[in-house]
């Protein structure tokens, strides 16, 4: 069987959607699994067994490895723009790269909220209004399948910036490789933690709809720096008025940190720990240069002369530093390979799924903790209640792993 049905593989699926989009025949959809993660669903009736669809999966490159190549630059950012940095994830460089990428002629490819259908949506910004639903992350996959659709039936001479996923980034590049067009793309990906189950999400929204009293939420901030840049929080607007998640055992960030509801193909992705496939790695910048700062500061690693050129273009905007690369992936997820306990993992997969509300999960989830796990958790939400200058000093070396 020549598609992406084939045993043959090497890894799990991420659910980039690219195969969908290619598919000639249209015989693959991209459709939510029971464990609430985006799945390609082939139609072998229409299938003609072309193996394009093979040709850009992750799943089946036997040649993707964790080469050692070394970026160009890297630099700590943080937007002079007080506003920007007040309503960005870290520390307002994405924003920035899209302003300059729409000036140059490149439509910005984004993740954005769907809030008729509560998911996470790839799109694609023609305009500078619309690069504000891009602002802050999405903790969970995208829906790709439209977007991609488009971009992969381009045949004018559009060029488009893309933003998202290393996984995602990485099916882009093989296929503008293989399509020999690599000059009409530019691509930031990012430092990926992982993608946890939609399902923690459908959880999570439902119980804070039933705990503010709120039908549909406006807007949503999916990471507000409320409590500071370290402390992660949500905000939901309705009617005018801001509801803020809890500072303390937030049951989505439980979840989605105790790395029991992620993607399969998550646990040992090669493209998180890779950067031959961006032009540009973007995050938060973690560890101890910058503990005590609340407001928010980016790390940037360049790794091609056209990501060099695009950010410096951007330079102005920021404060910056030069700064090595083994600083900013020490407290990152490259290079690691998180355990996946499958047992803890399809228990956690099964109670997001079943009727219990999120409360009552995180209260079962918690049962299988162990000792450590539960001091540390304890201690943790202690030292939350510290003031603001005793918590920055001892956060560091509780937050270790």
């Amino acid at each position: 069987m020549n598609n992406i049905l084939n045993e043959n593989f090497s890894r799990n699926c991420t659910g980039c959607g690219m195969c969908a989009s290619i598919c000639p025949s249209k015989a693959i959809k991209m459709e939510i699994d029971s464990e609430g993660f985006y799945s390609p669903q082939v139609d072998i009736n229409l299938c003609n067994n072309c193996g394009i669809c093979i040709k850009t999966c992750y799943k089946f490159d036997t040649e993707i490895s964790l080469k050692k190549c070394k970026p160009i630059e890297c630099f700590s950012a943080v937007n002079n723009d007080s506003r920007e940095l007040e309503n960005c994830s870290s520390g307002g460089v994405s924003i920035e790269l899209m302003r300059e990428c729409l000036n140059r002629g490149y439509y910005v490819v984004g993740v954005c909220y769907d809030y008729k259908n509560n998911i996470a949506v790839t799109k694609i910004a023609k305009s500078y209004n619309e690069l504000e639903g891009f602002k802050g992350s999405k903790y969970f996959q995208s829906y790709t399948s439209k977007s991609f659709d488009e971009i992969v039936n381009d045949k004018s001479e559009q060029k488009y910036a893309f933003f998202g996923t290393p996984c995602q980034i990485y099916a882009f590049k093989r296929l503008s490789e293989l399509r020999k067009n690599t000059s009409k793309y530019i691509f930031v990906d990012i430092f990926c933690h992982g993608c946890p189950s939609l399902n923690l999400w459908k959880k999570y929204l439902s119980y804070q709809r039933s705990k503010f009293g709120i039908s549909e939420f406006e807007e949503i901030k999916f990471r507000s720096k409320t409590y500071n840049w370290h402390e992660f929080a949500f905000e939901f607007f309705a009617d005018n008025k801001k509801y803020l998640s809890e500072k303390y055992n937030n049951p989505f960030y439980e979840i989605f940190f105790g790395m029991n509801a992620m993607n399969k193909a998550c646990y040992d992705c090669v493209t998180r720990s890779s950067i031959e496939y961006t032009d540009i790695r973007i995050g938060d910048f973690w560890g101890s240069r910058f503990n005590k700062d609340i407001k928010g500061v980016s790390a940037v690693v360049i790794n091609s002369e056209q990501g060099k050129e695009l950010f410096y273009s951007v330079l102005k905007n920021f404060k910056v530093e030069r700064v090595s690369f083994s600083e900013i992936i020490k407290a990152q997820s490259y290079g690691k390979l998180h355990i996946c306990n499958e047992k803890k993992r399809e228990r956690t997969l099964r109670l997001l799924s079943g009727d219990l509300n999120i409360k009552q999960i995180q209260k079962q989830y918690r049962k299988a903790d162990s000792v450590k796990v539960i001091a540390k958790r304890i201690l943790k939400n202690m030292a939350k209640h510290l003031p603001s200058k005793v918590y920055i000093r001892v956060k560091g070396l509780l937050y270790r792993d």
